[in-house]
């Protein structure tokens, strides 16, 4: 699905395609905030090309991606990710995941992100539904969830593969 993404704003951030110039410098550098990484299978890149590989190369083939933008000072501070929209029975469906610096934790700009999102997805892509997962523990992503208002519908055990012998406890949630 090819689908040419709006600039969405907001009063804190700015929502931006990804540039496929020079934004896996700027992610690099969201990305060694070591608290963001607590509660998500990936670990702290290493370097820029490693940020590269996956940003350019492996997530495009599955996600929409919006870099989430402080409005006041032009950063990149997050990343907003929905899979491209598939046809499950009736309904039109995509999931929702997005990443935040830990500097901007509970200060509003998730939650104004995930509305400029929403409006988007559910108006002018016309999806019926959106999931979202949350590793059991993850409170705050929880709550932040419900907030938004999704509705936890599963609960599962999923061995996780990037590491050994790794298990998580998946809260699946749909709005």
């Amino acid at each position: 699905m090819n689908i040419d993404l709006p600039i969405l704003v907001g009063e804190l951030v700015i929502l931006r395609p990804l540039n496929f110039k020079n934004d896996y410098i700027a992610w690099f550098n969201v990305e060694q905030d070591e608290r963001m990484h607590t509660w998500v299978g990936n670990q702290k890149p290493t370097s820029p090309e490693e940020v590269k590989k996956y940003l350019y190369g492996l997530y495009p083939q599955y996600f929409m991606i919006w870099m989430i933008v402080e409005k006041k000072t032009g950063n990149v501070i997050g990343m907003m990710r929905i899979s491209h929209p598939e046809r499950k029975g009736e309904k039109l469906v995509a999931g929702d995941s997005q990443r935040l610096h830990s500097n901007y934790w509970r200060k509003g700009y998730m939650k104004e992100s995930r509305k400029l999102i929403y409006d988007y997805v559910f108006t002018c892509l016309k999806v019926d539904v959106l999931y979202a997962d949350v590793w059991e523990g993850n409170i705050n992503s929880s709550k932040s969830l419900d907030a938004a208002g999704y509705q936890l519908i599963h609960i599962k055990s999923e061995y996780f593969k990037k590491k050994v012998n790794f298990v998580v406890i998946l809260h699946t949630y749909k709005i």
